[in-house]
């Protein structure tokens, strides 16, 4: 970095951990040059492979994330600095940076979708279920398969839901309207890897995140977007067939498969949910 700094005693300090590696360090500079050296380590935000944030030392993907200054007071500290400018010791007043570093990759999963230039996603999974109560008028036993089981032996059937978030870092210009279209229905299409109807768009949060401060001292910002999904795919007796969100347990003896969709209007065709294309939700507004 071209500003001058000296790293404080103590620093750096590292810590490893399920989410990877991550450090702190404690910088020495001149006050003035204070935001010179946040700009540096901030970069223009997170971009990778080019000149974005300020690395970890030795390790590429280990980035500076956040800074801390604070007013550095100790005066016996600018007599063992004759190894920074000659305008840093004649100023009186010093500032201590400290710099979070963090592992930040890009999400490695291959069926992810494209986010535009300059901005990059992370993803996680999580797990929850859903429960189908079914009507004991309906099954049978197995050892008597011609006996029915009573009305009140009904069965319960666990449906395992898979929570999908998709976090869009640095988005400029995000697709408010699309967002809100989209809410509530599910993709007509593959993706995440789900089947087209078994992933339904729970909607989303979007927060400010801090980018840098530009070359005219001013702050500026981009939005941090997750956006989560639910994938519901029960198994149905059909061998490879999968229920998604507009399916309904249906138990007749002249339904193979044992789920089937509902309509909403039986002369137009809508199911229930409607679909979206959900590769609009990574689309800036108005692309």
């Amino acid at each position: 970095m071209s500003i001058a700094f000296k790293e404080l005693s103590g620093s750096p300090i590292e810590s490893y951990g399920p989410e990877g590696v991550a450090a702190q360090r404690h910088l020495l500079c001149a006050w003035n040059d204070r935001r010179a050296l946040v700009q540096e380590l901030l970069g223009d935000g997170y971009e990778f492979g080019g000149q974005g944030r300020a690395n970890y030392p030795g390790a590429a993907d280990i980035l500076a994330i956040r800074t801390r200054v604070e007013a550095f007071g100790d005066d016996l500290v600018k007599q063992n600095l004759t190894q920074l400018t000659e305008g840093l010791n004649a100023y009186h007043g010093f500032a201590k940076v400290t710099v979070c570093y963090e592992l930040l990759v890009p999400a490695d999963r291959g069926d992810l979708p494209a986010a535009p230039k300059g901005s990059f996603l992370t993803y996680r999974m999580g797990r929850d279920w859903e429960t189908l109560v079914l009507p004991g008028d309906d099954l049978v036993w197995e050892a008597q398969p011609a006996t029915p089981a009573p009305s009140d032996a009904a069965g319960t059937l666990r449906i395992p839901v898979a929570e999908h978030r998709l976090t869009w870092h640095r988005a400029v210009n995000p697709p408010w309207n699309a967002m809100r279209a989209a809410t509530g229905t599910v993709n007509d299409a593959v993706f995440l890897g789900a089947p087209a109807g078994t992933l339904l768009f729970d909607g989303a949060t979007a927060e400010r995140e801090f980018l840098r401060i530009s070359d005219l001292d001013e702050a500026e910002f981009a939005w941090r977007i997750e956006l989560v999904f639910r994938e519901r795919a029960a198994k149905i007796l059909i061998p490879g067939a999968v229920a998604g969100w507009n399916h309904q347990y249906r138990a007749e003896p002249t339904n193979a498969a044992g789920w089937d969709r509902l309509h909403s209007d039986a002369v137009s065709g809508h199911f229930v949910y409607r679909e979206s294309d959900f590769n609009r939700l990574l689309e800036y507004e108005g692309d």
